[in-house]
């Protein structure tokens, strides 16, 4: 059989070669799929430079700062302020970056359409998540300057479980609410006094309620075969997200703040 990480098929954990995902996207639907594997269309060509300085110029080819000037600047740094709630005049924004890494994005892509084709085929199998889209966009995802490089080149992953917590399983986590993950326990500063948080693409799927160091998803009641997609910390109102698979989230602008 196919191998597997943990109880997921490589494929979907690993950044995997464009032709397998053609593959994988034929089997899926055909045609119909086929745009996902494509950047977007907003995405930008990086200058390449290299001044030998920064911690983060390993990955820095990957990263496309967003202008204050243009409507995508604004459009997230609105839902980051928004989602700060009652703590949104407590920070301001330094910079939003943009990241563009091709292979990470084509691997979500496949796990977001993977989990949809569930969705719109087997409707009955729906748990907990019974309404909303296997996606959300945006969830907020803390985190130190030490990381960035390698959260932007290789995406989450689950091998720095429990740095923080695992009151939810052991996987990667994400915030509803930026107000949460600003938190210096997860957005530490650095020696400048500037925090980091990732604005993430996370195809979340049907969950199931997250217990202290649980390892997977429950098991789908409804497909004893399947597992739920991720966990919550309330599975009828979620604030908290764990993702088990590296492929079930992008990191999609990494938003530098600090505090007033």
């Amino acid at each position: 059989g196919r191998p597997t990480s943990g109880w997921f098929p490589v494929i979907l954990t690993e950044p995997g070669n464009l032709e397998v995902m053609q593959q994988l996207m034929s089997a899926m639907g055909g045609d119909e799929n086929s745009g996902i594997l494509e950047p977007p269309d907003h995405w930008t060509v990086i200058p390449v430079t290299s001044n030998g300085s920064g911690d983060d110029d390993a990955a820095s080819h990957l990263l496309a700062e967003v202008p204050k000037s243009t409507d995508e600047y604004k459009e997230v740094a609105e839902f980051f302020m928004k989602a700060l709630h009652s703590q949104k005049s407590n920070y301001k924004i330094v910079k939003i970056k943009r990241v563009q890494n091709l292979p990470l994005y084509q691997t979500y892509s496949v796990k977001k359409a993977t989990i949809e084709s569930r969705f719109q085929k087997f409707p009955h199998q729906r748990v907990n998540n019974t309404s909303t889209p296997a996606e959300r966009k945006w969830l907020f995802h803390g985190t130190r300057k030490w990381t960035l490089p390698r959260i932007v080149a290789q995406g989450f992953n689950r091998a720095f479980a429990g740095m923080n917590a695992v009151a939810y399983g052991k996987g990667v986590y994400f915030a509803r609410d930026a107000s949460y993950s600003v938190h210096e326990t997860y957005a530490e500063p650095d020696e400048s006094g500037i925090q980091y948080l990732f604005m993430t693409r996370v195809a979340v799927g049907d969950w199931s309620a997250g217990s202290n160091g649980q390892l997977t998803p429950a098991a789908n009641p409804n497909n004893q075969m399947e597992n739920l997609d991720s966990t919550v910390d309330n599975i009828h109102n979620p604030a908290i997200f764990v993702a088990f698979a590296d492929a079930q989230a992008y990191p999609e602008y990494l938003v530098s703040f600090k505090r007033k």
